[in-house]
């Protein structure tokens, strides 16, 4: 189920995002970048930046190397390389993987043609930059990725071959740390140390490259030279952040991190840009020089680090709210239409005066009556009849003949008639043709009214209790004319009208038997509530299982829509609920009104709850997202773009104060705090020794309300430089936080990570291609 609600909400986020994204001015790329990623650790970083192409207006000009130990295929501007690994000793993987670089010469001219390729693939996209002469290169690794003892050869190689056809080139640096979910913690530290010192050395002012890997075949070897630091900035990208803690999604953020900088740097700004003369923008030289200054070490490799936030329109839980609403208003409906006057159920059930007095004839032997009795032979006839009453006159006349031939045919026979009838396949008939199959009554109506306090058992009791009075009097009655005088008192007459007499005195206990009969009429119509009442309680039982389902369903999507709207990272979830409610709830009437209060359950919409929950739970959550996606989120109401959306919805007019409502304002700035605390720093370092700078950038329309408010907040109270990027965009703000002047030393994670690297160095790893001791100390 939360399979369902998660692949609705995320592909629904992703196609409004689309719909929404396509409203964006989108960016330009002034120069072309190249992008290398080195080791099977960052591999899944390639489809996450290689996403940013959709976004950019020259995207498709941006080119991928992947160099990984996998045989992967090239696809589209995505180059692969493999470079196998061997060896399997950990104590010498590293130095090994270096090792059969330099000697495996046909990997080494596999691996140039490859650049070739690469090279003259970036020359076919010329024409979509404004300016071909500069390239960008990104190099990204993850430090604990063993490929990256040959980062060094791979980047210089990369850079020299690129540098045949561009004039000039810079080249930046991007460490990835992974601390979470770790095969070998130990030997990632190990790894990583490794890996830190060896960029401290090809990051000195001295540092010196020389050898023959540029290699062409039949012999044709080449050197390749480099003098002084290999990369122009270094990046560290931790998955913790400043304040020690691991963001949700926190290495893809670190993808995002690379793709944003790398387009801060190569952007093509909008005139709109600059014409607030208080905005800064971004100059990759003077950020370099600042972070060198601010820093207390020299001869040092100077680190950077970034922060990425984004607000947008929070697609996701906007459609688990309206799901939830939707599914909700059906719930209610069907809880509406259960309530019922007692009459109306009594007569949907056939347990109203009428069906019942038409069930016990149906049950009473057809072919006999009472008068019948006449037939019974009846004693000699006595003049007694005066001073007898009228039970000792049948006794008298009929001895125990009348009450055998009323028990013979019309106890024994309605008895009969009873046991045989099947009432319980009648009763399960009439609740599911009239009840659960009713549009307007349905499910939660035959549950109701089946329940212990339900309409229809209340009435059974009230019924039987009435009858039982009703047989009380009628036996009253019987026992009454049994008691009294068969005859008035005797006069003369009375001797020539014997037979009159003897026929009145017959009368009187046929009248009896009557009343019998009806009392028997009576008993059968309570043995009948009686046993509708158990088959009830039986059906009921049947029915709670998929009532109880209901409900689970409405605690699902009630716990999902909580969850989704307080973990959503790139938004608040302020108002969500109260807002889209009212609009679901809008919109639901303007159905009604055209198709009528039960729409919901017609197949055109949603159709039987009863037969979806027999097919199971999961298909009457597809049928209520299928009614959202085609009557609901297919408003124009759920197209707007971030901007009106969130002023529609800081404004939302509800009077349920329990959803917390928002002022403008107050979600203005709780939406400047999200950015802030999601743009946090992606390094967790000593903070005592690190005189750190900061620049800010905001990425979005800044003729937006919000836009001037966030620019304008952070400019008034922030002591750091502020700039933003101005883009006419209907999805949302973004936030890059860039910091820079800490070296090495100063992460927490490498300075822990030593400890188990000198334990390795100590019994005889082999962790570098050179003697470490060559290598410049970090701790």
């Amino acid at each position: 189920m939360n399979d369902i609600l998660t692949n609705f909400t995320h592909t629904y986020s992703l196609n409004m995002d689309r719909k929404i994204f396509s409203k964006d001015a989108q960016r330009n790329l002034q120069s072309p970048i190249l992008f290398v990623f080195v080791g099977d650790a960052v591999s899944s970083a390639v489809s996450v930046i290689n996403n940013i192409k959709d976004k950019w207006n020259n995207g498709e000009g941006i080119i991928f190397v992947n160099i990984s130990t996998k045989d992967i295929e090239d696809s589209m501007n995505i180059f692969n390389f493999q470079i196998p690994i061997e060896c399997e000793d950990k104590k010498t993987l590293r130095k090994s993987i270096r090792d059969k670089f330099y000697s495996n010469k046909e990997l080494l001219q596999k691996f140039n043609k490859k650049l070739t390729t690469v090279r003259d693939n970036m020359l076919s996209f010329g024409e979509l930059f404004n300016s071909f002469e500069n390239l960008s290169i990104s190099v990204i690794t993850r430090a604990d990725d063993p490929l990256n003892i040959i980062l060094p050869e791979i980047s210089i190689l990369t850079k020299k071959r690129m540098m045949e056809v561009f004039k000039s080139s810079i080249m930046d640096l991007y460490v990835l740390v992974k601390e979470q979910n770790l095969e070998d913690e130990f030997y990632s530290k190990v790894l990583s140390a490794s890996f830190f010192r060896e960029v401290e050395y090809i990051q000195k002012k001295d540092f010196k490259f020389n050898e023959n890997i540029a290699i062409y075949g039949e012999g044709r070897e080449l050197p390749v030279e480099e003098n002084g630091p290999i990369f122009y900035l270094t990046y560290l990208l931790e998955e913790k952040n400043e304040k020690g803690l691991i963001p949700k999604n926190s290495m893809e953020n670190n993808y995002e991190i690379v793709s944003y900088i790398s387009l801060l740097k190569n952007i093509g700004i909008e005139g709109e840009t600059y014409s607030d003369i208080e905005n800064q923008y971004y100059d990759n030289g003077r950020f370099k020089v600042n972070i060198k200054s601010t820093s207390l070490e020299n001869e040092k490799n100077i680190y950077s680090t970034g922060g990425l936030s984004k607000v947008k329109r929070p697609n996701g839980a906007i459609a688990a709210t309206v799901t939830r609403a939707v599914y909700e208003n059906v719930l209610n409906k069907m809880k509406y239409f259960s309530k019922k006057h007692k009459d109306f159920v009594a007569e949907i059930l056939k347990i109203d005066e009428s069906s019942l007095h038409s069930m016990v004839e149906d049950l009473m032997p057809q072919t006999v009556k009472i008068a019948d009795m006449i037939s019974i032979m009846t004693q000699k006839v006595k003049n007694e009849f005066y001073r007898l009453t009228v039970r000792e006159s049948e006794e008298s006349l009929y001895e125990n003949r009348c009450e055998e031939f009323f028990k013979q045919n019309f106890i024994y026979g309605s008895e009969k008639n009873l046991y045989n009838m099947k009432l319980e396949d009648k009763v399960e008939g009439l609740i599911k043709d009239y009840i659960i199959s009713n549009p307007k009554l349905g499910i939660y109506c035959a549950w109701l009214w089946t329940l212990e306090e339900g309409e229809g058992i209340n009435y059974i009791r009230q019924y039987k209790n009435l009858i039982e009075k009703n047989i009380e009097n009628l036996n009253r009655n019987i026992e009454n004319t049994y008691e009294n005088k068969a005859l008035d008192g005797f006069n003369i007459k009375s001797i020539f009208f014997k037979d009159e007499k003897i026929k009145e005195v017959k009368n009187k206990i046929f009248y009896i038997y009557e009343m019998k009969k009806e009392v028997l009429k009576l008993q059968i119509m309570k043995e009948i509530l009686s046993k509708y009442e158990k088959i009830l309680f039986n059906i009921n039982g049947d029915i709670e299982k998929y009532i109880k389902e209901l409900e689970e369903i409405k605690k699902l999507l009630k716990d999902y829509e909580d969850d989704i709207t307080k973990s959503g990272d790139e938004y608040t979830g302020q108002n969500i609920k109260a807002y889209y409610e009212n609009l679901v709830n809008d919109i639901i009437v303007h159905i009604e009104n055209i198709q009528g209060e039960a729409f919901y359950f017609d197949d055109k919409y949603i159709g039987s709850i009863h037969k979806l929950l027999i097919e199971g739970r999961e298909q009457l959550l597809e049928k209520v997202i299928q009614f959202c996606s085609k009557y609901i989120l297919s408003n124009e109401e759920f197209y707007k773009p971030f901007e009106e959306e969130f002023n529609k919805r800081a404004n939302a007019d509800v009077m349920d104060s329990s959803n917390n409502v928002l002022s403008k304002e107050e979600l203005y700035r709780k939406l400047l705090n999200i950015l802030d605390d999601n743009s946090a720093i992606k390094a967790y370092i000593m903070n005592y020794d690190v005189r750190a700078y900061e620049e800010k950038y905001f990425f979005g329309d800044y003729e937006s309300s919000f836009m001037k408010y966030a620019f304008n907040f952070d400019r008034n109270i922030r002591n750091y430089k502020i700039g933003y990027i101005h883009e006419k965009r209907a999805s949302g703000i973004e936030k890059l936080s860039l910091m820079g002047g800490f070296t090495a030393k100063d992460v927490v994670y490498i300075k822990n990570a030593f400890e188990c690297y000198d334990y390795c160095l100590k019994e005889g790893y082999k962790l570098h291609g050179i003697d470490y001791n060559e290598l410049p100390s970090i701790i």
